[in-house]
């Protein structure tokens, strides 16, 4: 399969321009490694590789108290513009529960004043993603708005149940910015689909205009291989961009129409979970600690 540049790949699919985005293999790296380190409390981060690496600087760290997800703030000390906002995947009964509440329910929590009438989101997901902007939105806020800072760049990132939390709280957090503060950039690492088609296109359209959604998923992937059928069955639909990478280097492939997992014929059966914990060569999942 052919590669090309990420960042010229994303401004023919975007329209974007060259100034707008700086999308890097090393760029995703990091943002991959910030959704590996947001699996750890922060005094452990440091037991990580991954943390001197990338070299990312944990601000703060929140968990739900109800739902148990959570989210680690880190500043980019390669990019000091950069703000990175990482949530977690899951790592305890209750986040393994949220994944299973997949019937499609009204968007009514997303802090938005009007959706359409038949939008729908995955229940869980709905649910994880308020209690943990409510503990996420007022420390990130802070920072975002304060004088002492010159944060011009957000990015919400995240992998599994924390792709997913990732895209709905920057939906909550667009709804709370006052447009003073930076657009949010969304790039999640193995996300499933959390929505039907008329809530995706609101998000892309309305909700999260102007804002760049690219999720990254691969064909060793057994989470997203094997849902597939339950996610077209239920209605569920992307909301961003969807391409294929390799999960055991930074590549990212240009090959557009196939990335849609057990579309292409050349998708073949995918059993090892482990391969849902490697994106881009870097190891993302719950450890032993």
């Amino acid at each position: 399969m052919m590669k090309r540049s990420l960042t010229l790949l994303l401004l023919q699919l975007l329209q974007i321009p060259a100034v707008a985005l700086i999308c890097t293999e090393t760029y995703l790296e990091r943002l991959v490694q910030a959704s590996s380190l947001s699996y750890l409390p922060v005094s452990k981060m440091s037991s990580s590789p991954y943390l001197a690496s990338s070299q990312l600087k944990p601000i703060q760290q929140v968990v739900d108290p109800t739902t148990e997800s959570g989210a680690t703030i880190f500043k980019d000390c390669a990019d000091k513009t950069r703000l990175i906002v990482a949530c977690r995947g899951s790592v305890n009964p209750k986040n393994f529960g949220t994944n299973l509440k997949f019937n499609l329910v009204p968007a009514t929590r997303l802090s938005q004043e009007i959706v359409p009438d038949n939008a729908l989101v995955h229940e869980g997901f709905q649910v994880a993603s308020l209690g943990l902007w409510r503990q996420l939105g007022p420390p990130l806020m802070e920072i975002v708005s304060s004088e002492e800072t010159q944060f011009s760049e957000l990015v919400f990132t995240g992998h599994s149940l924390g792709a997913a939390t990732a895209l709905l709280c920057s939906v909550h957090y667009q709804a709370s910015a006052s447009g003073l503060q930076p657009l949010p950039t969304i790039i999640t690492f193995g996300g499933p689909r959390l929505c039907n088609g008329p809530l995706a296109n609101h998000l892309r359209n309305v909700s999260l205009r102007g804002c760049d959604i690219l999720h990254l998923v691969h064909r060793k992937d057994p989470v997203l291989a094997n849902n597939k059928k339950l996610w077209d069955n239920i209605g569920f639909e992307n909301v961003g961009i969807e391409l294929e990478c390799d999960p055991d280097s930074p590549t990212v492939y240009t090959d557009v129409h196939s990335t849609k997992i057990g579309v292409s014929s050349r998708f073949n059966f995918a059993w090892n979970l482990a391969q849902h914990c490697r994106y881009l060569g870097i190891f993302v999942g719950p450890r032993l600690i």
